[in-house]
């Protein structure tokens, strides 16, 4: 059984979907193929595979940077610190 809001690949129509609801039969999933929400579907899960959640390398570091830009333009010196590791001097 899929927990809410799990990533799947959906085999049977080569999409992938978000899961909003799962019981023992099946899970109800919000499609999504090609970047567009294609709506809901109830899918058995043997049609069901957990997606690959990991984010690349690159998406990691733009993430990174949006919280270091998120810190500075909140002023908390602690968070910008945690993220930097102390390796950034904060500019005056």
């Amino acid at each position: 059984m899929y927990t809410e809001g799990k990533w799947v690949d959906i085999t049977s129509c080569n999409a992938k979907g978000f899961i909003l609801e799962s019981d023992s039969y099946g899970a109800l999933v919000c499609v999504v193929k090609n970047g567009k929400v294609e709506g809901e579907k109830r899918f058995s899960h043997h049609q069901l595979a957990e997606a690959d959640s990991q984010l690349l390398s690159e998406d990691m570091k733009d993430l990174v940077r949006l919280h270091i830009n998120m810190a500075l333009d909140s002023e908390d010196k602690s968070w910008f610190r945690a993220l930097t590791d102390g390796s950034m001097e904060e500019s005056r």
